[in-house]
């Protein structure tokens, strides 16, 4: 029986190991790269972009305890306006205020507090600098939205 050379043996052994070693390799980057693919984005999801409105539409504040909203130009087919208004305070920390306004006609009106209310008794806040307000219109149009600041 024919021996085969040492060093054909130990050729053949390297051989095999780098084959199985390029076949393990690919098979990972195909895995990762699948997973990769699965994996969702560290990212939020993208926000619905709301188209803003028409630059007829004016928002006013009147006020700086007890105050009142006023919006003129509110477009056709508006239902309701969410509204967010927030403000830092000297004291260092950011409040807000928020809620819906009903429409009726082209104009809206709505009164607020820039502090808390319990049992009759007020606590207002001290805001310095601007109050910035996000209003969003909802209606037969969809929605649109108002982004504006407030000199109080």
């Amino acid at each position: 029986m024919n021996s085969i050379p040492k060093q054909y043996l130990v050729f053949g052994v390297i051989i095999i190991i780098l084959v199985v070693g390029a076949i393990t390799l690919m098979m990972r980057q195909t895995t990762s790269s699948n997973e990769k693919e699965k994996k969702e984005s560290v990212f939020e999801e993208p926000v619905e972009v709301i188209p803003t409105v028409d630059s007829s539409v004016k928002a006013s504040l009147k006020g700086r305890t007890e105050a009142e909203i006023t919006i003129i130009g509110v477009p056709d087919g508006t239902d309701m306006i969410e509204y967010e208004l927030s403000y830092s305070t000297k004291e260092g920390s950011i409040e807000g205020v928020f809620g819906t306004i009903e429409v009726d006609g082209d104009e809206a009106e709505e009164e607020v507090t820039f502090g808390t209310c319990s049992s009759g008794v007020c606590r207002y806040h001290n805001i310095d600098g601007p109050v910035s307000g996000v209003f969003k219109f909802s209606g037969e149009f969809g929605e649109q939205i108002l982004e504006t600041e407030f000199d109080v």
